[in-house]
């Protein structure tokens, strides 16, 4: 099984809107084009799918999607209106595909840059997580660990040493996917892989210790193969995939 991760691509109710120099609509659209060639059996948006939280954004982006003929799933960023998505596409909260459980969390807080995913999402996951013994994928928006960067640290997820604290992180959790950091990142965490990936606006340098945009470096997506092999071992490979920026003009 193939799954396709996307994040961070910033629409605008303006289908020309500009998001630090890079014509997110026509980024998306080039990056799909890409994807395309893979035929996914998922794709997962995972968060900042618009910049300003517009229905009209919203719109637009469900319809590229729809447009790949495979199922796809979105979770909300800082930057979204979960209540819009919701309008144009169900937040899904769990998906069942080939012997694996695929977890999307919700670490939206309304007004605010980072992200918590509070007592009762973390309780619903606990119980999920020793309730099932498939091994599980995670998607999030914000990453559940700290990154090089003190300034997107101060803008990551609140919660998140309760997170870890939960029970069965080690058990069934294979990986936890993240964006919010637009650019790839990949660390272990009590055992566990926890993977970014570049966002398809631009991309921040990583490692600054202050906000700095590189709007020349390249987007991309994340290529996840899950399976069980016939010994019932969940089997997870994965690499992330570039895709040139186009500037504007």
């Amino acid at each position: 099984m193939l799954i396709i991760q996307l994040s961070d691509s910033h629409l605008k109710a303006d289908p020309a809107g500009v998001y630090r120099d890079v014509e997110v609509e026509a980024r998306l659209i080039s990056m799909l084009a890409v994807v395309a060639g893979y035929q996914p059996d998922l794709i997962v948006v995972s968060g900042d799918v618009s910049d300003d939280g517009s229905l009209a954004s919203y719109q637009r982006a469900a319809g590229h999607l729809d447009a790949l003929g495979c199922r796809w799933v979105w979770l909300p960023g800082n930057h979204d209106h979960p209540a819009t998505m919701a309008e144009v596409r169900a937040l899904e909260p769990i998906i069942h595909l080939a012997g694996w459980q695929i977890l999307l969390l919700n670490s939206w807080v309304e007004g605010e840059e980072g992200g918590r995913l509070g007592r009762q999402q973390l309780a619903h996951l606990d119980a999920q997580l020793a309730g099932e013994a498939s091994p599980a994928l995670l998607v999030l928006h914000h990453p559940p660990v700290s990154v090089e960067a003190d300034w997107m640290n101060e803008i990551g997820l609140e919660d998140r040493e309760a997170f870890w604290a939960g029970p069965g992180r080690s058990d069934h959790l294979q990986a936890v996917l993240c964006g919010h950091i637009h650019h790839e990142m990949t660390c272990l965490h009590q055992g566990v892989p926890v993977m970014s990936v570049p966002a398809i606006a631009a991309q921040f340098v990583p490692e600054s210790q202050e906000f700095a945009v590189d709007s020349h470096a390249p987007g991309g997506f994340r290529l996840i193969h899950l399976g069980v092999d016939d010994a019932g071992q969940p089997r997870l490979s994965t690499r992330v995939e570039y895709v040139p920026v186009q500037q504007p003009g």
